[in-house]
């Protein structure tokens, strides 16, 4: 089981954020995860496939143009796919256009992806570093 450190804001909302840590207890076997994608029209849904070692992180999106402060972003976490788990994030509802995807909050950007509306994009990101 990865174990990996996400913030956590202190109970009392006042202090400083601690570090909790992310347990991967992801589905190792069983029955595919069930996602619900809101896709049609111009909206379509991405998934970035990582490699482990990204289990817990974050991973931004930003329109082409626009500051990384101005971004989407999603967990990567273990999902089961028909006999198989895959390490991925899922945005589930995506306007269609250009995106830069940004790797960890120290690092550049991993590349671009085009989401088309009505569709599933993917983008593998590997360990999440450019």
């Amino acid at each position: 089981m990865a174990t990996l450190s996400q913030p956590t804001a202190p109970a009392s909302g006042h202090g400083a954020w601690r570090e909790q840590p992310f347990e991967d207890s992801g589905p190792r076997s069983g029955p595919p995860d069930a996602l619900v994608l809101d896709i049609g029209g111009d909206i379509g849904a991405l998934i970035i496939y990582a490699d482990e070692s990204c289990l817990g992180s974050e991973i931004d999106l930003t329109p082409v143009g626009a500051p990384r402060s101005h971004h989407l972003h999603t967990m990567v976490r273990r999902r089961r796919a028909t006999g198989k788990d895959v390490i991925a994030g899922l945005y589930p509802e995506v306007r269609e256009g250009t995106y830069i995807v940004w790797g960890l909050e120290d690092s550049g950007p991993l590349g671009e992806v085009t989401v088309m509306g009505g569709q599933v994009s993917e983008f593998r990101a590997g360990s999440c570093r450019p």
